[in-house]
């Protein structure tokens, strides 16, 4: 990269760099009066900061650190936690060529990044996440594109569903005995305020299968109670749908405080502030449970219906998605039983029983034939 440094003279005591890159023309101040010190501001900080800032052209050599730097500006519908994903993926590999890029290096990665977890979760959390930056990579010709092959999971999830009685036993313990009370309100006497809240979101996520993250989104200006329904942010799809909920549900958020029906339905903002009085409950109650068991139980019960309406009623994406969370539930075949067996069996015959002709020919060749 071709460049000047200009002396200290009319512009002031400071020396000027000026020079041209693939971004075009440039020229600043180095803020020092020293050639030395800046020459050296030049080539450590000014340089590396406008190639960081470049766009890579098609063809060009561009390492997944950098593919997945450019990737993460230019999709922003990313979250947070999809973000840290591919930043930790990229802090692993480094700036490994796209094009020399093999699975070898994403198997590494997850084994050095996940090691001991599940393949789903390593899916997950590394060979999607770098799939997905060189998918773009391909796009922008940095390097052909190519099928990364994931790791081999059981097409059925290996969790329970959540029950009616696991979910009765939970709402009788949700409330916090006096010594979890949080002080400030044990001195108002308020007791465990957020009681109604702890059993509202049990009966929505378990009722609609949300996940735990788009409960907690429901806004109070997206609820109609008056049509039974619920508006929820999906952000895998950047739809808002329109939840179903039951009369129950209604009654429950009709009753809640009217001063408090605004913004956010619920007083927590992450997973983070619901586990910890979840898990008390649980360890009162003595049953296991996640939210995302009520979303098994959801899939599981609308197996009968179509697909695609399960899908939207469960708010996935792809109703492909929605096979992995249903759960086998094996219905009796009508007059199909085995007492119909020994009913047979314990029945006197009216007479000898005569084979067909051809079993009985077959029975008579098989009989242990005297010497002649």
């Amino acid at each position: 990269m071709p460049y000047k440094l200009i002396p200290p003279g009319k512009r002031g005591p400071c020396w000027y760099v000026r020079g041209t890159d693939s971004s075009g023309e440039f020229e600043y101040s180095t803020q020092q009066s020293v050639r030395r010190l800046a020459e050296k501001w030049v080539e450590e900080v000014l340089l590396p900061r406008r190639a960081s800032r470049r766009i890579p052209g098609a063809g060009e050599a561009v390492g997944f650190a950098t593919a997945a730097r450019l990737y993460i500006a230019a999709k922003l519908h990313l979250s947070k936690q999809d973000v840290r994903k591919v930043q930790a993926v990229a802090a692993e590999i480094g700036e490994v060529d796209c094009r020399t890029l093999t699975h070898a290096h994403l198997v590494a990665a997850a084994e050095q990044l996940k090691p001991g977890r599940l393949p789903a979760t390593k899916n997950r959390y590394v060979i999607g996440p770098a799939a997905a930056v060189l998918h773009y990579a391909a796009e922008n010709k940095w390097c052909d594109d190519q099928r990364i092959k994931k790791f081999e999971v059981s097409r059925k999830s290996n969790r329970q569903p959540a029950t009616p009685e696991t979910m009765a036993l939970l709402v009788r313990h949700l409330e916090d005995p006096p010594e979890d009370i949080a002080p400030q309100w044990k001195a108002q006497g308020l007791g465990d305020s957020h009681l109604p809240y702890k059993r509202l979101l049990l009966a929505i996520l378990f009722e609609t299968g949300l996940r735990l993250g788009h409960a907690l989104s429901i806004e109070w200006e997206r609820i109609h109670l008056a049509e039974g329904r619920i508006g929820v942010d999906v952000p895998k799809s950047d739809e808002l749908a329109l939840v179903p909920i039951s009369p129950v549900t209604v009654t429950m958020l009709a009753n809640l405080p009217e001063e408090e029906k605004t913004g956010r339905l619920f007083p927590w903002l992450t997973s983070s502030g619901v586990y910890p009085w979840l898990k008390r409950a649980k360890k009162r109650a003595g049953v296991h449970y996640t939210p995302h068991l009520s979303r098994h139980a959801l899939a599981t019960a609308a197996q009968d219906m179509p697909d695609k309406k399960a899908a939207e009623l469960g708010v996935w994406k792809d109703a492909r998605s929605l096979h992995r969370y249903q759960h086998v539930k094996p219905e009796a075949i009508p007059g199909r039983h085995i007492g119909t067996i020994f009913d047979l069996a314990d029945k006197e015959p009216d007479g000898p029983v005569i084979a067909p002709a051809g079993q009985q020919d077959a029975a008579d060749n098989a009989l242990p034939r005297k010497a002649s």
